[in-house]
């Protein structure tokens, strides 16, 4: 059957491009949710033309529609899910859809319109050959992945019950490298008040938020060195009205990535501890989680998430393609489903470089590649 499924791809080459250029060029960033509900209507005419129904998620500002395709009524179901939204605020300085030499640039190429471009001709090419109607499956499309999926995640978490085997297709590693776990993610701001006032006028001490915001800062980078496998950043500060103000209001927004679950919970109270403790007598201090995603750690990954490594290993050995697993630092929609015991891989996308970054690519033959290792580990999975 790899054959056809070989004959299927090669013959669509020009097609798949120009479906990739065509979700490239809506330029649909987070927050543009025309753009990327201009992405989901080109999703919409592609499944609802394979017989698949929709169930559409509106309501979700400032991000888009999430979008979920079903062809079938059972209860559990192979799961694909990608998101549609790039994580660029303008496009401006970004370089539009090209090919140049053995690379497919622009912005959105690898994280993840590939990957969806993969799973849609995955589909069409089973649905050429006949086999589509006996395999149930559910197509789950989020609009909001790049900011932590603050939206969809009730909807992944209702997909966890619904699972029998996940995938998920952001880039591929650049060895060809499959996903098998993830680090946990904790996203926060810290707010912290104090008494405004004139520099030039001031007696006695003085309250400054911003003062305050600089310890927290060296409080959370001094962090860095006490867990093993976990990465602490103080990324982005907002505060004061100028130079010769007190400023009474500021902002530190901070990320966290941890690789082990023991540690959690001391992360956790580490970080209380700093937001409570505030060295700048008059300030006072608080924490607003912003996004979060759970550890999946690959040492519990589950006997039918192996069973599923072990179908891509074959479908890649049965196309000669070259195959190897990764744990990735970066975290994905597939820590929903891996920090639960169920069955998911990621990274089922084309190989991709310098993804959120004016140089983002991807390799162009890894594209058709991965659609085909995709049609086939579904076709491996078919009677399960």
């Amino acid at each position: 059957m790899h054959e056809k499924i070989v004959e299927y791809v090669d013959s669509r080459r020009e097609e798949i491009i120009a479906c990739l250029k065509s979700l490239v060029d809506e330029k649909g960033g987070s927050e543009n949710a025309p753009a990327v509900n201009r992405v989901g209507e080109i999703f919409c005419r592609e499944f609802s033309g394979l017989g698949f129904g929709l169930e559409k998620f509106p309501d979700n500002a400032p991000y888009g529609d999430h979008l979920l395709f079903s062809n079938h009524d059972q209860e559990k179901a192979i799961i694909l899910a990608g998101h549609m939204d790039t994580t660029f605020t303008s496009y401006k300085q970004l370089p539009p859809f090209h090919i140049k030499d053995e690379k497919c640039i622009g912005p959105g190429t690898g994280d993840m319109l590939g990957g969806l471009v993969v799973f849609l001709y995955a589909v069409k090419c089973l649905h050429a050959l006949g086999k589509l109607d006996s395999l149930p499956l559910t197509i789950f499309i989020n609009s909001d992945e790049e900011r932590g999926s603050p939206t969809s995640r009730p909807i992944f978490e209702d997909l966890v019950t619904r699972a029998s085997h996940v995938m998920i297709s952001e880039c591929g590693g650049p060895e060809n490298e499959i996903v098998i776990g993830r680090r946990g993610k904790l996203s926060f701001d810290i707010h912290v008040n104090g008494v405004q006032g004139h520099a030039g006028n001031l007696v006695g001490k003085k309250a400054s938020a911003v003062e305050e915001i600089a310890h927290k800062i060296l409080a959370i980078e001094g962090l860095n060195s006490r867990w093993k496998g976990t990465d602490l950043n103080a990324g982005k500060v907002r505060g004061g009205i100028a130079g010769n103000t007190v400023a009474q209001h500021a902002i530190l927004s901070s990320d966290i990535r941890y690789s082990y679950g023991d540690h959690e919970a001391e992360i956790r109270k580490a970080i209380s501890s700093i937001v409570d403790t505030n060295t700048v007598e008059g300030c006072v201090s608080k924490i607003e989680i912003t996004s979060e995603r759970p550890l999946w750690e690959d040492s519990k990954n589950s006997v039918q998430q192996r069973y599923l490594v072990q179908q891509v290993e074959a479908a890649a050995r049965e196309l000669k393609q070259p195959f190897a697993t990764e744990v990735r630092k970066g975290t994905s929609d597939a820590n929903f489903f891996g920090s639960v015991g169920v069955s998911v891989i990621d990274g089922m996308g084309p190989i991709g470089f310098n993804d959120h970054s004016a140089n983002e690519h991807i390799i162009l033959e890894s594209l058709f590649e991965r659609i085909k290792l995709c049609s086939l580990v579904l076709l491996k999975l078919q009677d399960l």
